[in-house]
């Protein structure tokens, strides 16, 4: 019987902060080591201030979100292989995008793909707001049935 965790591919969701960035490449590194599919999901979130667009334009209009979010992914994930060209895996990985709240979807993609491992970034919020609103990643932990490593950028004396 072969172990069908081995070949279960590594899910990295990002959020193109640096945090994420350190998570990516983790995933990529671990995807490397364990021989696994890598996938990098960005979920589109919909805030309820301008739903179905992320900015507003110069001239005053709204683009839709998942153009921006398609543009974004596009630049993080460059700017990510640009700089790690020793990362072979960063080539083959495949993207998603999906809609949604991310603690969610994050979980829901992971368990409809059958991942081995989530990985996702911190963003290290304190204080009351994270007891209120609790982080995503934390979310993640709490509601995921794949284990889940949390990635924390590292800290500079400039950061």
């Amino acid at each position: 019987m072969t172990d069908s965790a081995s070949n279960a591919p590594i899910l990295c969701a990002v959020d193109f902060s640096s945090d994420s960035h350190a998570a990516l490449l983790w995933a990529c590194r671990q995807a490397e080591l364990t021989d696994a599919p890598l996938i990098i999901l960005h979920v589109v979130h919909d805030p309820a201030a301008s739903p179905g667009f992320y900015r507003q334009l110069p001239e005053g209009q709204l683009r839709p979100m998942e153009e921006i979010a398609k543009e974004m992914m596009d630049e993080f994930l460059m700017q990510v292989r640009s700089e790690n060209p020793e990362l072979k895996g960063l080539a083959s990985a495949s993207v998603q995008m999906v809609s949604g709240l991310p603690p969610g979807r994050i979980v829901e993609v992971a368990e409809s793909l059958g991942v081995s491992l989530i990985v996702i970034g911190s963003r290290g919020r304190t204080g009351l707001p994270h007891v209120l609103l609790g982080s995503v990643a934390e979310r993640v932990v709490q509601m995921a049935h794949a284990p889940v490593t949390v990635i924390k950028a590292q800290v500079t004396k400039d950061n």
